[in-house]
């Protein structure tokens, strides 16, 4: 499909020319699934929520969506190209004239869904057409006078209640800021997927309210989310979710996963899908560190950064020591064009599951250039999950570390110590994001971080995530420190400046670290990569998940 068709002429113009199109749905043939959206007109702000629902069912190359802002003129013909219509349009409060869609456009929209296509409403989206019963029974709920309400905006939580239907199978429960409708007008035995929790202190019911509706329509599909107030209750990962999943349900019959398949090279393995690499490991023995770039959203927006002109060594997602015996492993010596601490890796064993799970198993030793022996070992092991139903994939990290003779593991001195930088304390575990990111946004398990003074922030919590916009969408990496790590909970270092956004759980942010010859020294972490936002709620269930999960790990 073209680009998005918006306004009169061009939308009518566009719709005419797609008449000629095969009919059928986009999954039987590998081609993306054909969605015209509805907007103009709405009692809610379509001109921004429209642009929000492109851009979520833009992601990843599954949909391809169109928008027509007159769907009073839609025909028999014009609908033909299409898989499912999503509508984000309605005629409330708008009188007779607002809603005044001809005999012919009537039988051709519930024709169409008849037949055996789909049809999703969007929170206000089916509140129009009073004296058109057919009209009710595809949209499912609507506003009902005298018997419908709602509150104030504000959070609370979504429960699954059918964990059997292919929209929310797999999906977890999520909280969000939205409006919550009371007593909405349901079609008789209607099949509610999920619901909202309405508390009596926000104008509510104090019970669970449907959220989430699905059913039969002849032959077609119709499902209805009644989330989706403003573009702020659009970004919760779990709404982002619901709606893609809805519209690929309507429009085929079933919720498919995206087409990921493993390219393994002889120093790299990456998870590819329909927006290109998820991730990529990049193991050449001409790097000085093994690391991942690029780290990316399933919708195919790269969170990292490799190689930036301000600090070449940072490398997307990766792991380095800062000094060691006072050996600088960090940054390159530019009279060599390599750092003057040597890591090396051999006997790297990859294994990449049918089931999207990954394992990389591999031996670093650290030495100083031009010596033979090494002072430091280490087995390294990282664990990758695939996406889950909301988008989100993680990471799990161990790096096991052994002294060949008495080591000092140490960082630049940070400020109240002798020579101590104001960009002192790192080393470990880092991640550096995207140029692009902006609106940046960093969460920690204790609550945001706002206070930033010089830049960066340092102080110890048991997670951090980092957010911002990219594409105009959320989307962050947290990273979760493994409660039995030395120095639990992790001292972090974290930039938000113009020039960088960077984070680390360092282990020696506050003070050095000294392993005597034979002493093992353990680091676990879990990173996770995601849509939206994320808040110290969320960091701290994913913590104690983590937890619950690695309990036994020595």
């Amino acid at each position: 499909m073209g680009p998005a068709m918006k306004g009169t002429c061009r939308s009518l113009l566009a719709l005419g020319l797609l008449a000629g199109l095969a009919a059928g749905t986009g999954s039987a043939s590998g081609e993306p699934v054909r969605v015209l959206l509805l907007s103009g007109q709405n009692n809610h702000d379509w001109t921004a929520t429209t642009p929000e629902l492109e851009a979520i069912l833009g992601e990843g190359g599954r949909f391809a969506v169109d928008v027509t802002e007159e769907p009073g003129a839609l025909t028999a013909r014009s609908l033909e190209p299409y898989d499912v219509v999503v509508s984000n349009w309605n005629a409330f409060g708008a009188g007779p004239g607002g809603a005044a869609w001809s005999a012919e456009t009537r039988e051709a929209y519930l024709d169409f869904v008849r037949r055996g296509k789909g049809h999703v409403v969007v929170h206000a989206g089916s509140s129009s057409f009073d004296d058109w019963e057919d009209y009710r029974e595809l949209t499912l709920a609507t506003w009902r006078m005298e018997q419908t309400s709602h509150g104030p905006n504000h959070e609370f939580p979504v429960r699954i209640d059918d964990d059997a239907h292919p929209v929310t199978a797999g999906l977890e429960g999520f909280t969000t800021t939205d409006e919550l409708w009371n007593r909405p007008g349901l079609v008789e035995g209607v099949r509610v997927l999920a619901s909202s929790f309405s508390a009596a202190d926000k104008e509510g019911t104090g019970s669970w309210e449907p959220a989430v509706l699905a059913d039969r329509f002849g032959e077609g599909r119709s499902l209805t989310i009644l989330l989706g107030h403003d573009v702020r209750a659009m970004g919760t990962p779990g709404f982002r979710a619901l709606i893609r999943r809805a519209v690929e349900w309507a429009a085929t019959g079933d919720v498919g996963t995206p087409s990921w398949r493993w390219r393994k090279e002889e120093d790299a393995l990456a998870l590819v899908g329909p927006a290109g690499p998820l991730w990529q490991f990049r193991y050449g023995q001409d790097l000085d560190t093994a690391y991942f770039h690029p780290v990316s959203t399933t919708g195919g927006r790269t969170l990292t950064w490799d190689r930036p002109a301000d600090h070449v060594w940072h490398h997307g997602l990766w792991f380095s020591w800062k000094f060691i015996n006072q050996v600088n492993y960090w940054e390159i010596d530019e009279a060599t064009g390599r750092p003057a601490g040597r890591t090396t890796w051999s006997n790297v064993r990859v294994e990449a599951a049918d089931d999207l799970t990954a394992r990389i198993d591999m031996d670093l030793a650290y030495r100083a250039a031009g010596e033979d022996v090494s002072v430091l070992a280490e087995e390294r092991t990282i664990e990758t999950r695939p996406p889950d139903a909301e988008g989100v994939y993680s990471m799990d990290w161990t790096c096991a570390f052994r002294a060949a003779r008495k080591v000092v593991l140490d960082r630049t001195p940070i400020p109240g110590e002798p020579g101590g930088q104001g960009w002192g304390g790192y080393a470990g575990l880092s991640l550096r994001l995207a140029a692009g990111l902006s609106d940046r946004r960093i969460a920690s398990s204790d609550g945001p971080l706002t206070e930033m003074p010089q830049d960066r922030h340092r102080g110890r919590h048991a997670a951090v995530d980092y957010s911002g916009l990219l594409d105009g969408a959320p989307a962050g990496i947290a990273i979760l420190d493994h409660p039995r790590n030395p120095r639990a909970p992790s001292p972090w270092y974290v930039i938000r400046s113009a020039e960088m956004s960077f984070f680390s759980p360092a282990v020696l942010g506050y003070e050095p670290l000294t392993l005597q010859a034979g002493e093992r020294l353990t680091l676990r972490y879990r990173v996770i990569v995601h849509d939206g936002r994320w808040d110290a709620g969320r960091l701290n269930a994913e913590h104690s998940r983590y937890a619950r999960q690695t309990r036994n790990t020595q």
